[in-house]
């Protein structure tokens, strides 16, 4: 068996000549997939959670394998390198994140409050 997982992995990296780095990646990616499909599973990740993490980790993995792609939407937005175009995806996606989180902590510190301030009413 491992030496057919061998073969194919050769195979692979002869046929679409793939560097080190996109064949470490691609089996990265798979792994977070495998994982994010676990979590979900194990009800610790939501629909939308799930449904965002493997379009992000196939998204990375089309951008890892085709890099030229991204250089041709990067034009298409009127910025001149791929690598600036996704360094500001990554940046709004940061902040998007760091936004809903901020969000979400606020809504607990308030429920805490109230939780708080009943229970010590009750005494």
């Amino acid at each position: 068996m491992l030496s057919l997982l061998n073969f194919l992995l050769i195979y692979v990296i002869y046929k679409y000549m793939l560097s080190v780095f996109q064949v470490v990646f691609i089996l990265f990616a798979l792994f977070a997939i495998v994982s994010v499909v676990n979590k979900r599973r194990e009800s610790s990740l939501g629909p939308k959670g799930m449904l965002f993490w493997i379009l992000f980790w196939v998204g990375a993995s089309i951008v890892v394998m085709w890099p030229e792609s991204v250089q041709i939407i990067a034009r298409r937005f009127g910025i001149g390198r791929g690598v600036d175009f996704v360094i500001y995806i990554a940046l709004v996606i940061i902040f998007f994140i760091l936004f809903r989180l901020h969000v979400k902590f606020e809504e607990l510190k308030r429920d805490l409050t109230k939780v708080v301030r009943d229970k010590a009413l009750d005494k």
